[in-house]
């Protein structure tokens, strides 16, 4: 019986953890998105120059973070991105 109660006990706090740790809003989820753009955009333009005026001339660009774990025959990935309009200036990064 003690046994029952600890393990309900257990996945109730583990529960109520998890939960916790998912709290990002969607506002907080853009604002990390937003962030990791500028920061990858400014990394190309430090690598390659020339593509600073390709993407200001381009119709349109993305970009996105990919998190992907490989372990023997089990491969997973995720990732968020934006992809901002170039003709509305509202919607363009920072």
């Amino acid at each position: 019986m003690k046994f029952k109660m600890i393990v309900s006990i257990l996945c109730v706090a583990l529960l109520s953890a998890s939960a916790c740790l998912a709290a990002d809003d969607n506002e907080e989820k853009r604002q990390k998105t937003r962030k990791m753009a500028a920061e990858a955009l400014q990394d190309l333009y430090k690598l390659e120059p020339a593509s600073q005026a390709a993407i200001q001339n381009a119709a349109g660009y993305a970009v996105f973070d990919n998190m992907g774990v490989n372990v023997l025959l089990l491969s997973t990935a995720r990732g968020s991105g934006i992809s901002p309009s170039t003709t509305r200036p509202s919607r363009k990064p920072s």
